[in-house]
This record gives structure tokens, C-alpha cells and sequence, in this order.
């Protein structure tokens, strides 16, 4: 394969027998599967068996990187990695920021696939053509930071994707990052590298260049966003106070008392960026002051981070940092944990959780209470080894499961009682294999915003005309209609290599983004084919989904969400997105008809219909 912006083959590796092959890969499939999490799913519908057991050796872990990976298009340094999730039970893909799928491609490969089991914990160490199993015992029992600082100073210029305590314990809500940075594998992908004994995955910077079919072509459209980016109003604001700044207005309107955070966060932090990124939503914070004080911590970000349980602002600050801390080195997804442990919460006030349960821990809010759980959480002591379980494995310990706020055993990141039904609500529900909070986002993630506002979004997007028209009609937002198309949009971004975050993903419309996978690659598309790949792709990952018993079933909303919740002294329900009307189940329902109607699914399974598959090209993959 010669096409430009691939490195052109595909490294497998077996941990069993030590041994790694290189295939080259397959020009159709890159041109019908992008890249990415797009290939990533033909070879999880060749590799991964449906019903195997996540944390056995035949379930086989995929990275890979997107045709702009390692260019200079900004925010092109996403990285999707592949396996079967023992939280879920899904096969999904987990994307981060990072270094890794620069220095994967300069060592000349656009994906790996690894299988097997090791006899003893290693790691892997891909040098150009030169890929190694090191043993990893000296490093077994460190975290996540320690690995990655570990390696670094035996490896020099490298990359790498480590596991902390979580993963070696196989926990079903770890996750892992790529370096110190990009968060990676929501839903168990560290348990996963831990049933394998792979400590770490090293990849170096290698000597292979990234081609481009058009360069100066390429430089002109960067050249020509930059200058959009770099006067971007918001963007001192992000640089200089990180996520925080931009969400804390956010915050304070939910009730969470910040007051004295932001000159705090401003002073500690030192924006870090992915590369390309001319923004930098990742973090190093450097506590000189107060509790904790001297520390250093490397956060993804501090976005919607609060704390209450100290007497000063200062103390509140640091010990929220030091909890994020604490998440990352262990290695433990704060979403399900705090989840986990807000269900145990009540459940310890009802009475059915008793400090006998416990190991005579008080499950309240004492915050080093709350550190000491975490850590119990990623070893899997007491405690700790039912908190590691995700929402629905707690709650059944305790008879509660009826308590459970979930979607496929994990935590929703969006409640739609407080934001409202929205794109990104439902596409928690509808996602395969696992929910996750971005895909159905338009460019707008505020509440309340006029039609018309989605309407430039839904153009710039490349939705057709006639969708729109269809679409947006009345004065309320179609949902079920929409969120489809911004699922699309949303899948192109995996399958490219490129960062989907707001800051950077509000820059990119159908024409420039076109232009630059045109500028790479050297491959002409319409917009109508290249909506059509992430519609491809979409449609694989639910056919592969299908196959592990996902449907409409588990499309299901947590029942909770039909329950009032109580902020401050007001109970609020799940609202429509203009909050005009409250949403029922049967509601919610129409909704999901939709959705799967829009989609050319089967409405009563959730599923594909064999029509779609068929224009799809998907009848053989399978």
C-alpha cells in the first residue's frame, strides 16, 4: 500500500508466543474505513470472537491511528484502541490525545493488534522495525505516572500507554492514558491489559516520514484555520485557566460553591497540549500552597471538578486536585466511581449497607475516606472489590440493582433532569458497546439555544439539504432525528486521527475537513461519501454489537431519570430541550423510534435492517 498520510501495514503481536507479524494493509479498506476506530472495527469483526470473556486471552486489544495522525492539522492526534469491555460486555472504542499515534506511525505502522497472554508481566517496545517484549516485573504494583516516568528514563523519546494498580486488578471501571495526558478506555481497556500481563505498550519516535499527497495544499488550509483559532475569543480564556475557566460559569449555576478557584487554578496550572494543538486542555498543576503543598499533578483536565469538605477555598481547590490525582495514578474512571460510591452511599443510609459490609468504614463524605477508597477500589481490597463492579455489579451485590443509574453497566456522563433531553443524552443510550457523552454533540452543548443555531451546525456538518428541512420543522428540536447525523459527523473524527473536543472541533465544517483528508491522502470524496464512511463505520460497530447480544433492550434508560432530582431546594424532571414540557418513558420511547428509523434500523430491535446493511457494502464483513 502507498497511499500518502498511512504508514501502509499493521503490526500483530501474540503475547503467548512471543512472536509479531506485519501485514500490509488493505487500500479498500482504508478508502471505505477511513482509518482509525474505522478500521479498528473490520478487524475486531475478523479478530474478536462475539461471546468471548474480556479478560481471556483470545480477546484481542486494536490501536490506531487516522490518516492525519502525526500531520500538522491541528488537533490531529486522537487515538482509538479496540477491545471487548469487561464493564459493558461491548465491543468499544476508547480515544485519546497523545504523542502515540505520531510515534506509531514514524515507526511505520497504523495499527496494532495484540492477542494473547504473557507468562509474566511485559511490556511492548515497537523501535522502528524493531519490536520487543520486555519484562515488566520490576515495574508491576507502580501507577500509572511512575510507569510512565519509569520507561521514559530507560527509553528516552517515546510514547506510552501504561496501567496502574487498576488494570493489574483487574477492575472493570479502570481506564488508562496515553502518557501522563489523554484519557483511554472507558469501560475496563487497563483490566483488559492486565489479564494479558502487558504493563505498558512503548512506542518511540521512528524514522519513517508521514507523506502528503498535496503539502503545500495542506499548509495553506492549516495556515488559513490557525489564523481563525488563534483569534478565537475564548482562547486566552482556555489558556490561561484550562477547562475550569470555561466551565466554571457553568458550575456555579449548578449551586457549587467555587468562589476564590479561579485566580487558585490560574496560578497552579501550566497548559500542556497534544501535538498540533494550539489549544492545550490538558494540564500540569503545581500546588506551592496550602494542603498538599508542594505537589505536582498532570490532570487531562479539571473540567466540573468541585470539593466542599475543607475550610478554605485554597484547601478546597488542592484537595480537588489531589482526588483527580489519586483517579489517574490508580488508574480508576472518576465518572463510575463517584457513581458507585453515591450508590453506597444511600444505600448505607437506608440500612442495607452496614459497616459490616464495609470492613467498618464509614461510607460518608470525609474526603480521606474517599482517597482510601479509591486506592481499595483499584487493588480490590474489601470495599473496594464491589465499588470495582460499575453501578449494576454494586447494586446486585445488594439486591439494589432496581437503585442503579446506568446504561449497559455504565455511569451516564449527562443527566438529562439537569441539562435536559438532548442529542448527547440519547446518544449515551444508543452508543454500541458502551455510552459516551461527545458523539451526539452539533457544535452546541448549552441548553436553550434557538433552532436557528443548529441549523448553521446541521450545514456546517455537511448534513443534506433535505434532511434539514425535514428535520427542523416546528419549534422544538428533533432528537431522534438529529442526533443520527451527528453521530456521523462524530465517527469521521475517530476514524481520522482528530481531536473531537469543542475547543478545536467548533473549527472544523465538512469543506475544510474534506479538504484536508483530500490534501493527505490524495483521495477525492463528495461530502455525501465521506458522511457516508461514518455512517459505515457507525453501522459496524452496532452489527459487531448485535453480535455480543446488544439491541433495543439494552438501549434502555436508567429508571431514575423519570424520578424528580433535587438541586439545591428545587426537584426538577427530565425536561424536553426548550423545557417546555417534562419527558415521560413513553416519550423517550418515540424518541428511540426515531432515531432507529432515521438510522434505517429495525425499530423493535434496535438493529441494522438488512436494506441498510446491504447499502452499506456491510454484508460481508460480518
Amino acid at each position: 500500500m502507498n497511499i500518502p498520510g498511512y504508514a501502509g501495514r499493521i503490526l500483530y503481536v501474540d503475547l503467548t508466543g512471543n512472536a509479531v507479524e506485519i501485514k500490509p494493509l488493505d487500500p479498500e479498506t482504508a478508502f471505505s474505513f477511513l482509518g482509525g476506530w474505522g478500521v479498528n472495527a473490520v478487524l475486531a469483526a475478523r479478530l474478536i470472537p462475539p461471546r468471548v470473556d474480556p479478560l481471556s486471552p483470545e480477546n484481542v486489544i486494536i490501536v490506531g491511528a487516522g490518516p492525519l495522525s502525526g500531520t500538522i492539522v491541528p488537533g490531529s492526534a486522537e487515538l482509538s484502541v479496540t477491545t471487548k469491555l469487561p464493564l459493558s460486555g461491548g465491543i468499544g472504542t476508547g480515544c485519546g490525545g497523545g504523542h502515540f499515534p505520531l510515534m506509531l506511525k514514524t515507526s511505520g505502522f497504523d495499527h496494532i493488534v495484540i492477542q494473547g497472554r504473557a507468562s509474566h508481566p511485559v511490556y511492548l517496545l515497537i523501535e522502528n522495525e524493531k519490536i520487543s517484549f520486555c519484562d515488566a516485573r520490576g515495574l508491576w504494583g507502580m501507577d500509572t505516572y511512575e510507569t510512565v516516568d519509569a520507561l521514559r528514563l530507560r527509553h528516552g523519546i517515546c510514547s506510552i500507554i501504561p496501567i496502574g494498580p487498576s488494570g493489574e486488578n483487574r477492575v472493570p471501571i479502570s481506564m488508562t492514558f496515553i502518557d501522563k495526558g489523554g484519557t483511554l478506555g472507558f469501560g475496563g481497556l487497563a483490566a483488559v491489559m492486565g489479564s494479558k500481563n502487558l504493563k505498558a505498550i512503548v512506542a518511540c519516535r521512528g524514522g519513517k516520514g508521514i507523506r502528503a499527497a498535496d503539502p503545500q495544499k495542506l499548509k495553506k488550509i492549516v495556515k488559513d484555520m490557525l489564523e481563525r483559532i488563534m483569534t478565537y475569543r475564548m482562547r486566552p480564556v482556555l489558556i490561561q485557566g484550562g477547562t475550569f475557566a470555561m466551565t466554571s460559569q457553568w458550575m456555579a449555576g449548578m449551586g457549587l460553591s467555587i468562589d476564590g478557584w479561579d485566580e487558585i487554578h490560574k496560578t497552579s496550572r501550566k497548559t500542556l497540549a497534544c501535538p498540533s494543538c494550539p489549544m492545550g486542555d490538558k494540564e500540569f498543576n503545581r500546588l506551592e500552597k496550602g494542603e498538599f503543598a508542594p505537589m505536582k499533578a498532570y490532570l487531562t483536565d479539571f473540567m466540573g471538578e468541585f470539593e466542599a469538605s475543607a475550610r478554605t477555598p485554597l484547601d478546597n481547590h488542592n484537595r480537588a486536585v489531589k482526588r483527580l490525582d489519586t483517579f489517574n495514578r490508580m488508574g480508576i474512571c472518576r465518572l463510575n466511581f463517584n457513581n458507585v460510591l453515591g450508590l453506597m452511599r444511600n444505600l448505607y443510609a437506608q440500612g442495607v449497607l452496614t459497616k459490616k459490609d464495609t470492613g467498618g468504614i464509614d461510607i460518608g463524605y470525609d474526603f480521606a475516606t474517599t482517597l482510601r477508597l479509591i486506592e481499595m477500589t483499584a487493588r480490590r481490597e474489601g470495599i473496594g472489590d464491589i465499588l470495582a463492579r460499575g453501578p449494576l455489579g454494586a447494586a446486585k451485590e445488594f439486591g439494589a440493582a432496581d437503585q442503579a443509574v446506568h446504561i449497559k453497566n455504565c455511569t451516564p456522563f449527562i443527566d438529562p433532569r439537569v441539562e435536559s433531553l438532548n442529542t448527547m443524552t440519547l446518544a449515551q443510550l444508543v452508543h454500541p458497546g458502551r455510552p459516551n457523552y461527545a458523539c451526539g454533540g452539533v457544535g452546541i452543548y448549552l441548553p436553550g439555544r434557538p433552532l436557528d443555531q443548529f441549523i448553521h451546525h446541521a450545514h456546517r456538518i455537511g448534513m443534506a439539504e433535505d434532511d434539514i428541512r425535514r428535520i427542523f420543522t416546528g419549534d422544538d428540536l428533533d432528537i431522534g432525528r438529529l442526533t443520527p447525523h451527528a453521530e456521523n459527523w462524530y465517527s469521521l473524527f475517530n476514524a481520522m486521527g482528530q481531536c473531537h473536543r469543542l475547543y478545536i472541533h467548533r473549527f472544523y465544517g465538512m469543506e475544510n475537513f474534506l479538504s484536508l483528508y483530500t490534501a493527505v491522502t490524495g483521495i477525492e470524496k463528495t461530502p455525501s461519501e465521506f458522511i457516508r464512511d461514518g455512517e459505515r463505520i457507525w453501522n459496524l460497530y452496532k452489527l459487531l454489537n448485535a453480535k455480543t447480544g446488544f439491541g433495543r433492550k439494552q438501549d434502555a434508560p436508567p429508571a431514575a431519570w423519570f424520578e424528580p432530582v433535587k438541586t439545591g431546594e428545587t426537584e426538577i424532571s427530565m425536561m424536553n430541550y426548550y423545557r417546555t414540557r417534562k419527558i415521560t418513558r413513553k416519550d423517550l420511547e418515540e424518541v428511540l423510534d426515531q432515531y432507529y428509523r432515521e438510522r434505517g434500523w429495525d425499530v423493535r430491535t434496535g438493529l441494522p435492517a438488512d436494506e441498510k446493511i446491504k447499502s452499506l457494502g456491510l454484508e460481508n464483513i460480518l
